[in-house]
């Protein structure tokens, strides 16, 4: 016997139906494509920008990539010249919808050496995402900025020390009106030079 929903089934059905692409969507995305996003999901490798599905969401407005990638490029060239080959940083990421325990990074000769719980985290450390010495993240930064400039709603925040020039924050997702979740953001704090 066929159910019926009454008047509300019309209300109801644009919902559902979009409640299940914008999942499938970000896992597609995160599947098939190669830059990595903030969080450490990934984002579109080439070609022209793509159409948002469901469009970009109301007030978005597209990041100025030129800015943003010479803001990368002073705070790189001022890391360079200061790069310490010894030091340590704690770092805090969000690869949504997932909230990784915040992690201490220790680099020694320019590579990771040790990843470990900041005291009073609880959880446990996802190297894969945390074990990054600076030169990785700004590498990583750029080729996001680069996947990011041909997606459709891309949203992009980054910060540097104003000393050292490393990535202090770096946020990156889409500002697509119907994704739920992608968004990744990752946070340094407590920079110390070994």
């Amino acid at each position: 016997m066929p159910v019926s929903f009454g008047p509300y089934a019309a209300r109801m059905t644009p919902r559902v139906r979009h409640a299940v692409p914008r999942v499938l969507l970000t896992s597609l995305l995160m599947a098939v494509t190669g830059a990595a996003l903030a969080g450490g999901g990934h984002g579109p490798r080439t070609g022209a920008p793509t159409t948002a599905p469901f469009g970009c969401r109301a007030g978005y407005v597209r990041p100025d990539f030129r800015a943003l990638n010479a803001q990368l490029t002073r705070a790189r060239a001022l890391w360079d010249r200061q790069r310490p080959a010894n030091y340590t940083y704690d770092v805090n990421q969000i690869a949504a919808p997932v909230l990784f325990p915040g992690t201490r990074v220790t680099v020694s000769g320019g590579r990771v050496t040790r990843t470990a719980l900041v005291p009073g985290q609880t959880g446990t450390v996802n190297p894969a995402l945390a074990a990054r010495t600076m030169d990785a993240r700004f590498t990583e930064m750029a080729a996001t900025l680069k996947a990011q400039a041909k997606a459709p709603c891309p949203v992009v925040r980054q910060s540097f020390d104003p000393a050292y020039g490393y990535p202090t924050r770096f946020a990156s997702g889409l500002g697509d009106e119907g994704i739920m979740d992608g968004f990744g953001e990752w946070t340094i704090r407590t920079f110390t030079v070994n």
